[in-house]
């Protein structure tokens, strides 16, 4: 069975709610078109705290859907040109 892969694009952003640490994170997806967090992100790949702030996809595996946000293990990231 091969895992379902979520691709996802907004700001990455760092955010202390209580929830996102029952996720082991403290980094969101922010979209900015829709104004809310679209995904917790979290990865063994990538340190967010180099991204913060800044625009771009990311893709890899969605795990925890239907609770408060659905979680990307992102296996891939790509940083837009857009700010």
């Amino acid at each position: 069975m091969t895992e379902q892969v979520t691709i996802a694009q907004g700001v990455i952003r760092r955010k202390e709610v209580p929830f996102l640490s029952q996720y082991g994170t403290a980094y969101v997806l922010y979209d900015e078109q829709d104004d809310n967090y679209s995904y917790a992100i979290k990865s063994d790949t990538y340190r967010f705290s180099e991204y913060v702030g800044l625009r771009a996809e990311v893709s890899g595996p969605a795990s925890d859907v239907g609770r408060e946000l659905a979680v990307i293990d992102v296996k891939h990231l790509e940083l837009s040109p857009k700010r």
